[in-house]
């Protein structure tokens, strides 16, 4: 909403800025290493916190749980109870690899979060230990 001076460049409000991502738990974790403008580079370390003050953006119904949820479900519906080959413990131990594999393989397929246009964040200067 407001311009801003980096490195003695003023880089005006509404300029797009790029960060990579991050899913932890129900938030959308985005650090700026670096900012273009024009021809220029600048390197910054920021960190991106939502409106009510958190860091990173909060995105309501992760993908973590919800894999989380299903993986431990299917590795359950796997286990083979009335079965004498296997004991109680090698089962439980083949049950947790199933859903760690499920856990794998539901995130893989499944991150993506949409942000809308306009959504407004506070951009903290990672260096700045007074703010």
């Amino acid at each position: 909403m407001d311009g801003v001076y980096i490195n003695g460049k003023l880089i005006p409000k509404g300029s797009f800025v790029y960060g990579t991502c991050a899913l932890n738990n129900e938030r959308l974790e985005i650090k700026i290493a670096s900012i273009r403008y024009l021809n220029n580079i600048l390197p910054v370390s920021l960190s991106v916190y939502d409106l009510d003050g958190m860091e990173g953006l909060y995105v309501p119904g992760s993908i973590g749980r919800d894999a989380a949820k299903n993986g431990v479900g299917d590795a359950v519906q796997s286990m083979q109870l009335l079965s004498m080959d296997q004991s109680v413990g090698a089962q439980a131990a083949s049950a947790g690899v199933e859903a760690a594999k499920g856990l794998f393989n539901h995130k893989v397929k499944q991150i993506k979060v949409k942000v809308k246009a306009g959504y407004q964040v506070l951009l903290k200067d990672s260096n700045d230990r007074d703010n």
